[in-house]
């Protein structure tokens, strides 16, 4: 084959390169293809296992519902124990509104007093003028007068002292009812409501944690139809034994022409003639195999599309699926219903906090008030003094003036002076009794209010745990379910590596393609030196007809195979060329 454009040997060498090139090739694929196909199995079963809907989603909203339950109970404790609070506030406030109205008599109790000491000290006056009138007589009265005019100026004293006592506890009572009304509005603002609010918050959640789980699922199910183009990408590598068989096939024939060539007694335009056709069913069997490879590149390169077009589309949904449910930018996100929810727990909180710094200011201020009735009760025992002195006075103002008849001039002063003493004991004991009917009204429910409070506190602290516990544990479960979603891929990293793999080992393939064109156009270039005529020569060498007819046959079959959609079933020996007359019967 000396005169060939491209020896037999260079011929070979370019086949030979050829299979090798694509046994590595295809032997990669063979390896890497199952793995890129189970991975993707794998990858779906796994994101299906995570987040199918009877899955992790039903379990976190079973725990969710589970801590809302948890935490109405809590709520509806408090409501009830602060009930409780409010009732005895109600008891205490009841009973303020109506003591008020006794303290508003007591400070015109007060004021009468005050009054008629100042009119006892004008009698007193008036009996001691008198007891001047009356010279040596009236000696002895006027030290009656003096302690008259003394006990008027105390009573004056004390007086102020009770009117400035008793509008203290006027102001403080004032005070104490105004933080009982704070208290009461602050209760119904805090539990009005609060436990079908709740309750409406955990099914907006769980409506919003069913939602993602379901477009996260629609993901899995969109995910499922990357299966097709996988497959298709196995299908391609099993074109490998076909383009081997064609290629034996070549080398078959160029060995087949060597030892032709080295026989004498075939004639040399016969061997020409040989060589001619051999050349042409060459390109043939290379057109064949260039062609399987280009639908190998074709339907290889079309399923890598489609498989990284839906790769970049799951991506997309899935960012946007992200987007939609955790921006707090977004209105009807996750983050949003979570977010509130938060802020009614810490609004619960805070209003518990309030709650409890407006009854320590009431408590404090019960403890003060307690101390003003205790003042203002001592008040009374002076008082008590006073007039037991002005009722002595009295008796010894008489008697003087029963043993001193130049005294009788005074007698209506005395009587005046006794009707005074008398009054100031009536208002002195109006003023005691409204005192002492406050005292009885209030005194021991403030104390026992003051008291209670201690027990309250106690209670509000092991609630306000138990909320900030529940609100704890409520971040974190928002925290793991954004976090379980932001780390949700569809795709596994090992996967995307095999993607990237298999679209190397396409690469590979299209050069696999230029190189058998390379060898398809030496065949061409070989034949195209060969004259018609001689190409066209009948060969009479029986050994030249069965080979050439035996090529034939293989490169006939391959059309055969294509049209019938089979692979071709044929010897690759180098020892053989056989092909039985079964084969080509429909030829």
């Amino acid at each position: 084959m000396a005169d060939l454009n491209v020896s037999t040997q260079v011929f070979s060498e370019k086949i030979r390169s050829i299979i090798a090139d694509s046994e590595a090739l295809f032997l990669t694929l063979g390896n890497t293809t199952p793995l890129f196909v189970k991975e993707l199995h794998e990858n779906l079963s796994h994101l299906e296992h995570s987040y199918h809907t009877q899955g992790v989603s039903n379990q976190t909203l079973n725990e969710l519902e589970q801590l809302f339950t948890d935490t109405k109970g809590i709520i509806v404790q408090s409501a009830h124990f602060f009930s409780q609070m409010h009732d005895r506030g109600r008891v205490l406030l009841d009973a303020f509104t109506k003591s008020l109205d006794r303290l508003q008599n007591l400070e015109g109790n007060i004021k009468n007093i005050r009054n008629d000491s100042e009119d006892m000290a004008l009698v007193a006056l008036n009996a001691l003028t008198g007891a001047i009138k009356s010279g040596t007589a009236g000696r002895a009265f006027s030290v009656i007068t003096d302690e008259l005019k003394r006990l008027s100026d105390q009573t004056n004293l004390l007086t102020d002292v009770l009117q400035t006592d008793s509008s203290s506890l006027i102001y403080q009572l004032s005070n104490f009812t105004e933080e009982l009304h704070k208290l009461e509005k602050l209760q119904e603002r805090v539990f009005s409501g609060l436990e079908s609010k709740i309750t409406q918050e955990f099914l907006d959640i769980e409506a919003k944690v069913k939602e993602l789980t379901e477009s996260l699922y629609t993901l899995i199910e969109e995910s499922k139809s990357l299966e097709a183009p996988v497959s298709a990408v196995m299908e391609t590598i099993q074109i490998q034994d076909i383009v081997r068989q064609s290629l034996d096939h070549i080398l078959i024939a160029l060995a087949s022409y060597e030892t032709v060539q080295a026989d004498a007694s075939v004639d040399t335009v016969e061997l020409q003639a040989f060589k001619g056709q051999l050349l042409n069913l060459g390109e043939v069997i290379m057109n064949d195999v260039v062609k399987k490879l280009e639908e190998s590149v074709l339907a290889f390169e079309t399923a890598l599309f489609s498989i990284q077009k839906l790769i970049r589309k799951g991506e997309k949904q899935r960012t946007l699926l992200l987007r939609g449910h955790f921006s707090s930018l977004s209105e009807n996100s996750i983050h949003i219903v979570f977010e509130k929810a938060a802020q009614t727990l810490t609004a619960v909180e805070q209003n518990l906090s309030d709650y409890m710094a407006i009854k320590q200011t009431v408590a404090s201020q019960g403890n003060r008030i307690a101390d003003e009735v205790a003042t203002l009760t001592k008040q009374y025992v002076k008082f008590d003094k006073i007039i037991n002195r002005f009722r002595t006075v009295d008796i010894a103002a008489r008697i003087e003036i029963s043993k001193q008849s130049i005294l009788r001039s005074i007698k209506n002063t005395v009587l005046a002076m006794s009707d005074l003493i008398n009054r100031i004991t009536f208002d002195v004991e109006g003023a005691k009794k409204a005192s002492t009917m406050f005292i009885d009204d209030t005194h021991h429910a403030i104390i026992e209010y003051a008291k209670t409070y201690e027990e309250e506190l106690s209670a509000f602290s092991g609630t306000q745990t138990e909320l900030l516990r529940a609100f704890q544990q409520f971040s974190a479960y928002r925290e793991q379910l954004e976090q379980n979603t932001r780390n949700f891929t569809l795709f596994s990293e090992t996967f995307l590596t095999l993607l990237e793999t298999q679209d190397a080992e396409l690469t590979k393939i299209k050069q696999l393609v230029n190189q058998c064109k390379d060898v398809r156009s030496a065949f061409i270039t070989a034949k195209e030196s060969i004259p018609n005529d001689t190409q066209k020569m009948e060969i009479r060498n029986q050994h030249l007809k069965d080979i050439i007819n035996k090529f034939t046959i293989y490169a006939h079959k391959q059309a055969a195979a294509e049209i019938g959609n089979f692979e071709v079933d044929s010897s690759t020996s180098s020892e053989s060329f056989e092909v039985e007359a079964s084969e080509v019967t429909f030829f």
